[in-house]
């Protein structure tokens, strides 16, 4: 039996642990093909501005988005990531990106039809920044997810770094789109 100094100190024991764990973000890997077949719209598009909301005690940040091309479904004017600041309340979650205003992204989204919020598919999973090469062709690419990340069966894998050329990551989306719905 513990006494009672033995029992306060696991208890602030496991409390550090689980604060610690809780903030760890365990992510199932997706597959170019897994995002755009999870996703309800993908857009290429540059992030027109941003600002907070609290929702159901979660702080919101809303990213404004200015469309350059719809690849799959109707085109999302914004997107909504948890955490941020609203007034004296700040979250952070792992796991979320921060987009940046003014730069240029292919976002693969998920609308929840419960909620009608809009999210990423994947976390950063489901961001892509854009970037324009000197010779005028463009480039999407996600960094390496430092997050502990799963496949299907719960095995962990490790993350790496994506780059793809733009119009071969469309190309690659159009035909998951299109094989999705003809199987």
């Amino acid at each position: 039996m513990l006494s009672r100094v033995q029992f306060c100190v696991r208890a602030a024991f496991l409390a550090v642990v689980g604060t610690f764990v809780a903030q760890a973000a365990t992510l199932e890997k997706l597959s170019m093909d897994q995002l755009s077949q999870n996703a309800t719209s993908i857009v290429r598009a540059t992030v027109a501005g941003s600002y907070t909301s609290v929702i159901n005690s979660t702080v919101y940040t809303h990213y404004t988005l200015r469309i350059a091309e719809t690849w799959k479904g109707v085109a999302a004017n914004e997107v909504l990531v948890p955490g941020g600041t609203s007034g004296d309340l700040r979250q952070v979650f792992p796991g979320v990106p921060q987009l940046a205003a003014g730069s240029e992204y292919v976002l693969f989204l998920w609308k929840s039809s419960a909620t009608g919020i809009t999210h990423l598919v994947g976390l950063s999973q489901g961001l892509f920044q854009v970037d324009r090469q000197q010779d005028g062709s463009a480039l999407a690419t996600r960094a390496k997810i430092g997050e502990m990340m799963l496949d299907a069966s719960g095995k962990k894998v490790a993350d790496s770094a994506v780059t793809m050329v733009l119009t071969d990551m469309r190309s690659r989306v159009r035909i998951a789109t299109s094989t999705a719905v003809t199987k």
